[in-house]
């Protein structure tokens, strides 16, 4: 008798077990996903933008989901000049450096989100930088800018690079006083060049009149079939040319005698870059600073016959 009883314990003890394991609410281990705000849109800045000379401010839109509800999103925005070195920088001209965080408690309420929401959406985010609301004090460097956004969900789990969750890329940040890039090109807005050819452009880079340009240090060409905005050579790229010498990376060229006005058609006479063959999608991409440390920078598709 005492033994069924004990079967009988042991069976309800079990039975017990597995309902409250069927009961209990699964674990969430997965990260936020950060994701654009309609499907086909892109998360802006998008890689590689181009945020114009006479713009003052770039929007951040984004959006963020999560089953366990979110907890906080960071917006990180920083000069991507140099590889992050903070040296050789003009007194004259500021770096921007955001860093944001949105939450249920912060103190800013443009950056205060609802506590715990599945889905958070920021749109038109504006970062200036002229204004009252201006991010920079003095002038803006121009040139690139790394954005990362990264999320915390209400289980702690958070948004990285490891595995590519975090949102973080490379946009282009120009003004009407930093080097000035002015090529012929095709309707379409790129170059046309002939395979098994050398590549011949028309064009100069040249110092504007605004009353705070300063004369132009380095000119770097490259082509290649791939942009991945970092500014590194690598098997991807077919040819480069430089003049002058940068501020921001280990590169020197011949010197750079043309400080107002610099012929792009006379580098390449000089330093000849093949168009391969076999290659349907080329990018010609130019880097230019001045004196004072703002960079142009352009990534130019060009058209192989």
């Amino acid at each position: 008798m005492k033994y069924k009883a004990l079967i009988i314990l042991v069976f309800a003890l079990v039975a017990s077990f597995s309902s409250c394991n069927e009961n209990e609410k699964p674990v969430d281990l997965e990260a936020p996903v950060i994701g654009a705000l309609t499907a086909g849109q892109s998360i802006q800045p998008s890689p590689g933008m181009l945020v114009g000379p006479l713009e003052e401010s770039v929007m951040v839109n984004f959006k963020v989901t999560d089953s366990s509800g979110i907890k906080e999103i960071l917006l990180d925005i920083h000069g991507g000049f140099d590889g992050h070195s903070h040296g050789r920088l003009s007194n004259s001209f500021e770096r921007l450096n955001i860093r944001q965080i949105f939450s249920s408690t912060a103190s800013n309420p443009n950056l205060r989100i609802p506590k715990g929401s599945p889905e958070v959406i920021i749109d038109a985010h504006r970062i200036s930088w002229t204004g009252s609301n201006a991010a920079v004090v003095g002038n803006l460097l121009a040139g690139p800018y790394h954005i990362t956004i990264s999320a915390t969900d209400l289980e702690g789990n958070q948004s990285g690079f490891a595995d590519g969750s975090n949102y973080h890329t490379t946009f282009y940040i120009q003004r009407p006083y930093a080097p000035l890039l002015q090529l012929v090109r095709a309707e379409n807005g790129g170059l046309v060049a002939s395979a098994g050819q050398n590549l011949k452009i028309e064009g100069s880079v040249l110092v504007t009149n605004d009353p705070i340009s300063t004369p132009l240090k380095f000119i770097w060409v490259r082509l290649s079939n791939q942009d991945n905005l970092d500014e590194k050579i690598s098997e991807s790229t077919f040819g480069e040319a430089m003049v002058g010498e940068s501020s921001w990376r280990n590169l020197k060229g011949e010197p750079l005698f043309a400080t107002d006005k610099f012929d792009l058609g006379s580098l390449l006479a000089k330093n000849s870059i093949q168009i391969p063959t076999g290659q349907s999608k080329l990018t010609l991409i130019i880097w230019a600073e001045d004196t004072a440390g703002n960079v142009t920078r352009e990534a130019i598709p060009i058209h192989v016959n």
